[in-house]
């Protein structure tokens, strides 16, 4: 991975060329547009965005919504229509041409008209659920509805009361010459019930049953409660059935979803177009465009302007402002390094006059992965799922790389666990045991010390690079070269004993590392305004030695965590051999027991690795020469299709219209 050199670009174009020049910028693509700044003339005027925007706007969203809705009804065929059609393979005008030959408004009044019955067709059947739950607890009574409002002197109140209340509600009614009370069903909280009762006690009785919070229902069908029940279940069964047809009619429509696919994209490049002239200043017949552009394709940049715009327009292409913060980023991806680029740009994307850590970053992520997970057999299976995923999947191009990023991973992981000697922890023994994880604990932090102390130097070294290409020499002699000879000084004196130093050695290492510390403290501030700031800032800027110390002691997560899995996994193995020794039983519960216990201790390994890798690369490696906050490069494209243009491609297109296009267009980059 690198940071692409960019170009500053000022344009002066006609306003009639405005929409052609933007339908072959969008083509160009590789065109970040910034806002206009009228300093230099206060007269310039804003561009309105086109009235039309708001209708082209109503249009994208249908589509959308036309998409959305059908890859929700049938979520299975409509991705097997878009990865069957060849609309992957579409150049950039030819989803302009094929827009422009499908009028979807005919499909989308169709869709909606499905939609809207199916919609009200679910809000009846949960009313239908509702009710037939509500009629089910009553089926009991096996009289019609009508015949219970005939009696002359008999009141019958059907409803509901708390349990809790029932028992007191049968004991009040002994009170009433003439009542009778009926349990016909319950649930958890409440009992269905049916009261008789004399018409000339109607008004106590009601009286009486609302002090117990007696619900009164009233039933509006005719016919026994059974015979309801069964038209609510004759009703859903139309309902299902009219579902079943509207989503067959729907149905019919998967197969114009590669169109709206590209009438979404079409849209949506429309929209970018009409609402990029925002950033766009004008005089009264004069638009003034700015941006940046790759520096590599300046000259088909400057070939496009000319093509268009012919001598009706002016061009500024500048060299950039590298200490620029509004410098857009654009990272150009490379083999293996460009998946561990979405490390990177999870933290942040570097700024201009830094450089992209991502190549470096990789081979020590790559390292590190490995080591805290160190088991050959859990890097197998990572090999063989991510693999497996990459051969038969049909994945978003992220995922793949987000497959591919574990597929490396498992590499690394499978190498450590070679040299560690273990398989399942020590369920499988391996020959090639380097290291032994239960008995080589020094030399295991030893090594987890010294990728550390590489790992920081290397960060510093980074730091030194980058302030010299930006020349700052002596910033580069005063923020590293004086933290390495403090530093190796002091670690040096430290380790004296251990490989017999003599005292002349000795004091010659005690006076660098006295000087180092005496430069910090002189330069480590020398932006202070005062003597006294300056040596302040510097004895603080000292006493970042102690975080130092907090680096290289991080450093022992290398060790802890593999240590940790590998105790783990070896654990859950003597669990299991305690089982296996209790018959059949014990054998299936063994299994189990590893199965669940290995695959927890897998997902744990591997995520833990994740985690703390991305931690040491952050906060420990990271903090020693980049800032980040670049802004990303906004091409000048909604992407929905990646098309490699080679030359049998050219030679494909020969003989239409497109090979014009292919033509001017250069070999070095993807639209």
């Amino acid at each position: 991975m690198a940071i692409v050199k960019m170009k500053k670009f000022r344009l002066f174009a006609l306003e009639k060329d405005r929409k052609p020049l933007l339908k072959e910028l969008q083509k160009f693509d590789y065109v970040h547009f910034i806002k206009t700044s009228n300093e230099e003339n206060e007269d310039l005027k804003e561009i309105q965005i086109p009235e039309n925007i708001n209708l082209i706007k109503e249009k994208s969203q249908k589509v959308k919504w036309m998409i959305n809705y059908l890859s929700k009804l049938f979520p299975k065929e409509a991705k097997e229509e878009i990865s069957n059609s060849s609309i992957g393979n579409l150049l950039f005008v030819q989803v302009e041409q094929q827009a422009d030959k499908y009028d979807f408004n005919k499909d989308y009044e169709t869709l909606d008209r499905i939609s809207k019955e199916i919609e009200t067709n679910k809000e009846e059947i949960i009313n239908l659920e509702i009710r037939k739950k509500e009629i089910d607890s009553w089926r009991n009574i096996k009289e019609p509805i009508e015949n219970l409002k005939t009696f002359k002197t008999v009141k019958i109140f059907l409803g509901t009361v708390p349990k809790k209340s029932f028992e007191t509600l049968k004991d009040s009614l002994r009170n009433f010459d003439k009542a009778y009370i009926e349990e016909i069903s319950q649930d958890s909280t409440m009992v269905n019930l049916v009261v008789l009762g004399s018409k000339l006690e109607e008004k106590e009785l009601k009286n009486q049953l609302k002090t117990h919070s007696f619900t009164e229902l009233n039933f509006d069908f005719k016919g026994t409660f059974e015979e309801e029940f069964e038209r609510i279940k004759l009703r859903e069964e139309e309902i299902k059935k009219a579902n079943n047809k509207l989503k067959s009619t729907a149905e019919r429509l998967l197969k114009v979803i590669p169109k709206l696919k590209v009438q979404d994209n079409y849209l949506d490049n429309i929209l970018l177009r009409e609402n990029i002239v925002s950033n766009f200043k004008k005089t009264d017949t004069v638009d003034i465009i700015e941006g940046y552009i790759p520096a590599d394709m300046e000259y088909e940049f400057k070939k496009l302007i000319t093509r268009i715009s012919s001598r009706n327009s002016y061009l500024e292409i500048s060299d950039v402002d590298k200490d620029n913060p509004e410098v857009p980023i654009l990272l150009k991806n490379s083999g293996i390094t460009g998946l561990f680029a979405s490390i990177t740009q999870m933290y942040a994307l570097p700024r201009y006059n830094e450089i992209d850590p991502t190549p470096i970053l990789s081979i020590f992520y790559w390292v590190f992965f490995g080591m805290m997970v160190a088991d050959f057999a859990y890097g197998l299976i990572l090999c063989l799922v991510s693999g497996i995923a990459l051969m038969v999947g049909n994945f978003s191009e992220s995922t793949r790389k987000f497959l591919k990023f574990f597929f490396a991973l498992s590499f690394s992981t499978m190498i450590w666990g070679l040299l560690y000697g273990s398989a399942f922890g020590d369920l499988i023994k391996l020959p090639t045991q380097v290291l032994d994880s239960s008995k080589d604990f020094m030399s295991i932090l030893i090594l987890s010390v010294i990728f550390g102390a590489v790992h920081l130097a290397i960060g510093l070294a980074i730091k030194a690079y980058i302030l010299i290409k930006n020349g700052h020499f002596m910033d580069a002699v005063y923020d590293v070269f004086l933290w390495y000879l403090t530093l190796v000084s002091l670690i040096m004196l430290i380790l004296a004993g251990r490989f017999g130093f003599s005292e002349f050695t000795k004091n010659i290492l005690l006076i660098c590392a006295l000087v180092g510390m005496l430069g910090i403290v002189a330069f480590g501030a020398r932006d202070a305004e005062t003597i006294v700031g300056r040596i302040g800032g510097g004895l603080y800027s000292l006493y970042g030695i102690t975080s130092y110390i907090g680096d290289f002691v991080s450093y022992l997560r290398l060790m802890a965590l593999g240590l940790a899995g590998g105790f783990i996994a070896v654990a859950i193995n003597i669990i299991v051999k305690m089982l296996v020794s209790g018959g059949i039983l014990g054998i299936i519960l063994g299994v189990i027991v590893f199965a669940f216990g290995q695959s927890f201790n897998i997902f744990l390994s591997f995520l833990s690795a994740y985690v703390h890798t991305s931690r040491l690369m952050y906060v420990e490696f990271f903090s020693k020469f980049y800032e980040g906050g670049g802004k990303a490069f906004k091409k000048f494209r909604v992407w929905r299709y990646k098309v490699k243009l080679t030359f049998n491609i050219k030679k494909q297109f020969a003989t239409n219209k497109v090979s014009k296009y292919l033509n001017n267009f250069s070999w070095k980059k993807f639209i």
